[in-house]
């Protein structure tokens, strides 16, 4: 099985999630969305299409360029998708679902779940950012907090994961699921990878983290300061279920140090 087929398999294993098929078809797949039990993969050029009062919302990182988002709509567009009239908004791509001319999906409905996922980002206490490299593959994870809610934005590019390149994939979560959701997503990254995990509250919290997995164990290096200098020192091996750990850590130092809005 080659690299990509693999990979293929892997996220849609991945985003479908135990005991579920990768999508539904049309208005049940917007109901999974709205239950924040699946991944959807949304394009770049609709993300671009947001307003922009809700554009200034997403994260800067995630931001797509003007020109990947032409590219996108280009590529699209020859697959055999037909953008709405009057506007440069392609339909989003489901994954393990084909784009194609008898797609029954109602576009309207999905730009309107997009829009309101956006606005709640304008909610957000806390902020965590999660990227696991190989150097040749790359899964990058942004999730935004709320009072009761995760609202997560997945970037996946590199070696094997070429035919998501133009897409981002969005998912509500629960607080509770962040940490198996992760090492969900390390299962991904199959070689020798180093996983980097910053946050940020509105309560100027903030910290750095690393794990690094070599023939799937994880360990934690040291890292020394002297002045302005840091410096990585020897490495401490974890239980298989460091990730978890590390999640499940820093999601009570954000929530015991943010209060609730009044």
């Amino acid at each position: 099985m080659s690299g990509r087929v693999k990979a293929s398999a892997r996220v849609g294993a991945f985003a479908a999630g135990p005991g579920r098929s990768a999508v539904g078809s049309g208005g049940s797949g917007v109901s999974a969305v709205g239950s924040g039990g699946r991944w959807f993969a949304v394009d770049i050029a609709r993300i671009m299409g947001l307003p922009e009062r809700l554009r200034t919302l997403w994260p800067h990182e995630l931001m797509p360029r003007t020109e990947a988002a032409e590219t996108t709509s280009a590529g699209v567009r020859a697959m055999g998708v037909t953008p709405d009239a009057g506007r440069e908004i392609t339909e989003t791509v489901m994954l393990g679902e084909s784009a194609g001319r008898d797609s029954k999906r109602g576009p309207d409905v999905l730009t309107a779940w997009l829009t309101g996922f956006t606005a709640e980002l304008n909610l957000t206490r806390s902020r965590i950012t999660i990227v696991i490299s190989s150097g040749d593959e790359t899964a990058h994870l942004e999730v935004s907090l709320c009072d009761d809610i995760c609202l997560a934005i997945l970037v996946l590019h590199g070696e094997g994961f070429e035919e998501f390149e133009g897409f981002e994939l969005l998912r509500r979560l629960e607080p509770s699921e962040l940490g198996r959701v992760t090492e969900e997503l390390c299962s991904l990254v199959e070689k020798d990878c180093v996983l980097t995990l910053t946050y940020l509250s509105e309560a100027e919290v903030a910290g750095m983290e690393f794990l690094h997995r070599v023939d799937g164990t994880w360990a934690r290096p040291t890292l020394e300061r002297d002045g302005e200098t840091i410096t990585v020192g020897p490495e401490r091996s974890l239980e298989a279920n460091a990730v978890r750990v590390l999640l499940a850590a820093t999601l009570t130092r954000l929530q015991t140090t943010t209060g609730r809005r009044p």
